[in-house]
């Protein structure tokens, strides 16, 4: 059977930094069908490799403070996050985390075809609060991971039209 994963990275502690783990709220409330695996890893980055193996398309969400607006919305594919990770190395603690779990994942001959990073710019990165700007980004979010499972053959045009309003763990926050 074919299958894809989305993996969710982030501290729901600090602020925006836990947007993962919200996307992967939100996708659990959503139609998916079995195909697709969702993981919240929390900080642990290095284990994303083992989650993605055996998938044939893996996305991974995260906040990631790269100097742009608060909201903005960055998609990587695998070359760019290779060409990319010293310059965010230096800027953000989880990329060599991450790197390092896909180097180990990689020599196993069931690492994904295709990886689709979603970096998304943070405000708040302190306490259980989010800003409005991620809130919007969240939801912009969820489409851009339910548009590529869906271009992919994981969802049906249902699913993918289907716009759910999410109710997620944060005091006061439904996207």
């Amino acid at each position: 059977m074919r299958r894809a994963s989305v993996i969710g990275l982030g501290n729901i502690a600090c602020g925006d930094l836990g947007a993962g783990c919200y996307v992967i709220d939100a996708l659990l409330q959503e139609p998916l069908g079995e195909a697709v695996d969702l993981w919240y890893l929390a900080e642990a980055g290095f284990y994303a490799g083992a989650h993605i193996c055996g998938s044939e398309f893996a996305v991974i969400v995260q906040a990631v403070c790269m100097g742009g607006p608060p909201g903005k919305i960055c998609c990587w594919d695998k070359g760019t996050f290779d060409r990319n990770l010293c310059w965010a190395a230096d800027r953000v603690w989880s990329m060599m985390p991450l790197a390092d779990g896909f180097a180990r994942a990689a020599l196993s001959e069931t690492f994904p075809g295709e990886l689709l990073f979603v970096w998304i710019e943070p405000q708040i990165l302190e306490g259980f609060a989010v800003s409005p700007e991620m809130v919007r980004a969240l939801r912009k979010t969820v489409g851009i991971v339910k548009d590529h499972l869906f271009q992919r053959g994981f969802l049906t045009e249902d699913v993918l039209r289907l716009s759910l309003i999410h109710h997620l763990q944060v005091p006061g926050i439904t996207i």
